[in-house]
C-alpha cells in the first residue's frame, strides 16, 4: 500500500466541496432508497451525466455517497409500508413491518440504520486494506492478463445474473457486440454504424445505462400506478437504538458484515443474495427461531448489516481488477471512463489519487449515512407517500434531460429510449441487463489487450497459455460457465438421486 496515495486521497476527500457532495449525495440516497419501486443503481444511472462537469474525485465522491444511502434507505419503506425500497431490503419486510405494527417503528428503523452504517463502515475499511493487497499482485499485468481479466469478468456475470445462465452470458454477448460498434481502434474502419454519422464515436454507455436501468423501473411503476395511496406507519417511538439493544445485536452484526463483504467479493451478486444469507444464519445463530417473522430485532440488523457491506467488498474486484462487483459498481467504473480513467489493474496506480478517494468516501459517506440518516429518517415517511405515477414521469423526465445533456444530441435520447424499451422487455423475460452494460464497459478492454497480445504472440492463441496467470483465469471463466450446465448441477446431486435418475 502506498501511503502518500492513502494520505492524498483523505486529503482529497476532506475538502468542502467533497464533504458536501458527500452528504448531498448520502440525503438523495436515503430518498431513493425509501420510495418504493427505485433503486440506486437507476439513481446512479440518471446521476451521472451531472458529475460530468465535476472534478473525478468530487464526482465519484457523490456517486459511492448516494449508493450508500440508498442501501440503507430501502429499510424504510420495507419497515413502514411493507414495501421493499430497495430489492436488498426484502428480507427487513418479514421483522421490520411486524415491529412497526407494535408500535416499534422508530426502534425498528433506528437498528436499521446502526447496522448499515457499522456494516458500511467495516466493508469501507476492508475495501482500504484489501483492494491494495490486490492491487501488489496486479502490478506485472500485461495486455495477455488483462484480455483474461476481462473474458473472467464477463462470463462470470453472465453466470451468476438472474435467470438462466444461457441468457446471462448472451446478455453479455450482446454488451460486447454493440461495444464494437463505431470506428475500429486500430485500423479506423467503421463498424455497424449504418452510415449514421452519430454512431461513428461508438454507443455511449450513459446513454446505455440511463436507458437500461431507469426507463424500465418508470414503466414499471406506471403498470402499478393503479394500486392506489400508500399508507405507512408512523414513527412514535425513539429512533437512537439503545446501548444495551446495540450490545446484544452486535455478535450478530459482526457476523452479518462479514457475510455481506464475501458476498460483496463474488462478481454478480448483491444486497439481497446476502441479505437472505445473513436472515438465515441470524435465524440460524437464535436461541428462539419462533420469533423471527414476528417482530424480531435480530431479523432487521442481520440484513440491513450485510446489504450495506456489499458496498465495499463489490468495490474490492471493480478497483483491484477492474471487474464490476454488481451493476451498481458498473455505473461507478463507468463514470471513471467518463473522466478518461480506464478500468483495470492499474486504478490503484497511475490514478490511485482519484481511487483512494473513492475508498475514503465509501467511508466517510457510512459515517455522513449515521449523521443524515437521524436527522432525516422522519422526514422521509412523506416520500414513501409519493404517487407511483408521479415518480415515473420524474424519472422519464430527468432520463430525456440526462441522455441529451451528454453530448447535447436528439439522436442520444432516441438512442437512450430505444434501450429502455429494450431494457423494460428484457425484465419482462427475466434477463438481467447488468451483463450487457458490463460487456459495453469491458468490450474495449477485452479489444484493445487482445489485439496488443495477438502483437506479442506473433497472432498466435498460444500465447495465453504462457503466461499461468492468464491460462488459471481463462480456466476460471471456462468453469464459471460449466458449472451452470446440466452435467454439472447432476454431479452436485447426492450419490443415491444421481443413480436413479441413471
Amino acid at each position: 500500500m502506498d501511503s502518500s496515495l492513502v494520505m492524498i486521497g483523505l486529503t482529497n476527500v476532506l475538502s468542502f466541496n467533497n464533504i458536501a457532495c458527500i452528504l448531498g449525495g448520502t440525503l438523495l440516497g436515503l430518498f431513493v432508497g425509501a420510495m418504493p419501486g427505485l433503486s440506486a443503481t437507476m439513481a446512479l444511472a440518471l446521476l451521472l451525466p451531472l458529475t460530468f462537469s465535476f472534478d473525478p474525485a468530487t464526482g465519484l465522491s457523490m456517486l459511492a455517497s448516494l449508493y450508500v444511502g440508498a442501501s440503507y434507505g430501502g429499510s424504510i419503506a420495507a419497515i413502514l409500508l411493507r414495501t421493499p425500497g430497495t430489492p436488498s431490503a426484502a428480507a427487513t419486510v418479514l421483522d421490520g413491518f411486524p415491529l412497526s405494527q407494535q408500535g416499534k417503528a422508530g426502534q425498528a428503523l433506528g437498528v436499521s440504520l446502526f447496522a448499515s452504517f457499522f456494516g458500511g463502515l467495516m466493508s469501507g475499511i476492508a475495501l482500504l486494506t484489501a483492494a491494495p493487497l490486490l492491487g501488489t499482485l496486479v502490478l506485472e499485468f500485461g495486455p495477455v492478463e488483462l484480455f483474461a481479466i476481462a473474458v473472467l469478468g464477463i462470463t462470470i456475470i453472465g453466470s451468476l445474473a438472474q435467470g438462466s445462465v444461457i441468457s446471462g452470458l448472451l446478455s453479455g454477448g450482446l454488451g460486447l457486440l454493440l461495444s464494437t460498434v463505431g470506428m475500429d481502434l486500430t485500423t479506423g474502419t467503421p463498424r455497424m454504424t449504418f452510415d449514421q454519422i452519430n454512431l461513428f464515436a461508438g454507443i455511449d454507455f450513459t446513454v446505455a445505462l440511463i436507458g437500461l436501468f431507469s426507463v424500465p423501473q418508470a414503466l414499471t411503476l406506471i403498470e402499478n400506478s393503479h394500486r392506489g395511496n400508500k399508507v405507512a406507519s408512523r414513527i412514535t417511538d425513539r429512533l437512537m437504538p439503545r446501548w444495551s439493544t446495540i450490545r446484544q445485536l452486535m455478535p450478530n452484526i459482526l457476523r452479518s458484515s462479514g457475510i455481506g463483504i464475501v458476498v460483496g467479493l463474488i462478481p454478480g451478486t448483491g444486497g439481497d443474495t446476502a441479505s437472505w444469507f445473513a436472515y438465515n444464519e441470524a435465524k440460524r445463530f437464535a436461541k428462539d427461531k419462533s420469533r423471527f417473522g414476528k417482530g424480531e430485532i435480530a431479523g432487521v440488523a442481520a440484513p440491513e448489516a450485510a446489504n450495506n457491506a456489499v458496498v465495499g467488498g463489490a468495490l474490492i474486484p471493480t478497483i483491484a481488477l477492474g471487474i464490476p462487483g454488481s451493476s451498481s459498481t458498473a455505473i461507478l467504473l463507468g463514470a471513471l471512463m467518463v473522466q478518461g480513467i480506464l478500468p483495470g489493474p492499474n486504478l490503484l496506480t497511475d490514478y490511485g489519487d482519484v481511487t483512494y478517494t473513492l475508498i475514503w468516501a465509501v467511508i466517510l459517506a457510512n459515517i455522513a449515512l449515521l449523521v443524515v440518516g437521524l436527522a432525516f429518517t422522519k422526514m422521509s415517511v412523506s416520500v414513501t407517500k409519493i404517487p407511483d405515477g408521479f415518480i415515473a414521469c420524474a424519472i422519464l423526465t430527468l432520463c430525456i434531460i440526462g441522455a441529451f445533456a451528454i453530448n447535447n444530441s436528439l439522436f442520444d435520447v432516441g438512442l437512450m429510449l430505444g434501450f429502455g424499451l429494450f431494457g423494460y422487455w428484457m425484465s419482462k423475460a427475466g434477463v438481467s441487463p447488468a451483463p450487457m452494460v458490463i460487456g459495453l464497459i469491458l468490450g474495449p478492454v477485452m479489444e484493445t489487450s487482445f489485439q496488443q497480445s495477438m502483437l506479442i504472440g506473433n497472432d498466435s492463441f498460444g500465447v495465453f497459455l504462457e503466461s499461468p496467470i492468464a491460462t488459471v483465469l481463462l480456466i476460471l471463466a471456462l468453469l464459471s460457465i460449466l458449472q451452470a450446465t446440466p452435467f454439472f448441477r447432476w454431479l452436485r446431486l447426492p450419490l443415491k438421486r444421481r443413480l436413479k435418475q441413471s
